[in-house]
């Protein structure tokens, strides 16, 4: 091996290192001992259809409050934009309202448009998007993750619920 092709593959190996450390820094909850954790995940079935939400905020005195709600139709960015609000809005309404709260969700689209991750936001969420940005102006100290589905099991469980509740109420076909 050349010294040219040394220096290369060492290169590469630090950059692979440093986005290691970078995920396990992002993994980390490095909330204070009196925040709040939530998780939020929406459904569409099928994509577009009928839509649900579902969100678990856990306190730090172990408080849960679950949210499991059937919406109308739409996408599944849509859904998952209405879990994040209703998991914002469920925080607004504790008393006292959160100090800090950590929200983890496993939608890159809606995370990274609502961090503008991207110098444009997703096409056709900006309503959802300035909806999130006015709800989070509410708040002190939001911390919003992404999280892969696997480990989202939870919030998705509650909106599945709230799928099946939607289906349970369309009346059976008609003859």
């Amino acid at each position: 091996m050349t010294a040219d092709a040394a220096a290369r593959r060492q290169r590469k190996e630090e950059k692979r290192q440093a986005r290691r450390a970078l995920w396990a820094a992002k993994r980390q909850d490095t909330a204070g001992p009196l925040a709040w954790r939530g998780w939020f995940d929406g459904s569409a079935h099928p994509n577009p259809g009928k839509l649900g939400v579902g969100a678990l905020l856990l306190g730090p005195n172990g408080e849960r409050v679950e949210i499991s709600e059937p919406l109308d139709y739409g996408n599944s960015s849509e859904a998952e934009y209405a879990a994040l609000i209703a998991v914002l809005q469920a925080a607004l309404a504790l008393k006292p309202p959160p100090v800090e709260l950590l929200l983890y969700g496993d939608s890159q689209v809606v995370i990274n448009d609502v961090l503008e991750v991207a110098s444009v936001g997703a096409r056709g969420l900006e309503i959802h998007r300035a909806s999130v940005v006015a709800l989070l102006q509410q708040l002190n100290n939001v911390t919003l993750r992404w999280i892969p589905r696997h480990r989202n099991g939870e919030a998705d469980r509650l909106s599945q619920l709230a799928i099946a509740a939607w289906v349970e109420q369309d009346p059976p076909p008609q003859d």
